[in-house]
């Protein structure tokens, strides 16, 4: 064979590869290339929508852990306002008060007041107790660092021995409050 027509088969085999390459790439991979493509898109637009769906799932979380402690606070300001008078309570709150700072009660008398325009209510308490000056201390400051709000309006000491016993009689008169 001469060196031209080899030259020109040459120069044919490298065409016709070239249009069998053409016609792979035009047939097999530009359609897989598209495909491709838009499963690119759909991978990008699907993780945008999934970090979107988490972002609001962290919001969902934190509202609710809010509502969560917002129950507990309105639990907390219903034992520092009750909603109704919760005499027993404020009895009971008082009985222990009593008794850990050392007095003992000698007289109990409630008085409701008349409701405020916020609904707040009020119950007066005059208390006579029994028992030393320090225990007295020991049961203002109780009441002041109780759960229930309360305050003290009046108070009146008495002795009621000998000075050197230390035994006095306290009249006191504490409002109490709570919601209607």
């Amino acid at each position: 064979m001469k060196t031209s027509t080899k030259r020109i088969l040459s120069i044919f085999l490298t065409g016709l590869l070239f249009l069998l390459a053409l016609i792979f790439y035009v047939n097999l991979v530009k359609p897989e290339y598209a495909d491709i493509q838009n499963l690119r898109a759909s991978l990008a637009a699907k993780s945008v929508l999934f970090d979107e769906q988490k972002e609001i799932i962290s919001n969902v979380k934190n509202l609710l852990s809010q509502y969560e402690s917002a129950a507990q606070l309105q639990e907390t300001i219903s034992l520092a306002m009750p909603l109704g008078e919760g005499i027993a309570e404020l009895f009971q709150q008082i009985f222990a008060l009593s008794q850990l700072s050392g007095l003992s009660i000698q007289s109990f008398n409630l008085k409701t007041l008349a409701l405020k325009p916020n609904n707040l209510g009020t119950i007066q308490l005059d208390l006579r107790l029994a028992g030393s000056y320090g225990a007295l201390k020991t049961f203002i400051r109780s009441a002041e660092t109780n759960i229930r709000v309360m305050d003290l309006s009046n108070l009146r000491i008495q002795p009621a021995g000998k000075p050197e016993q230390d035994l006095y009689r306290h009249d006191l008169t504490i409002n109490a409050y709570y919601q209607q």
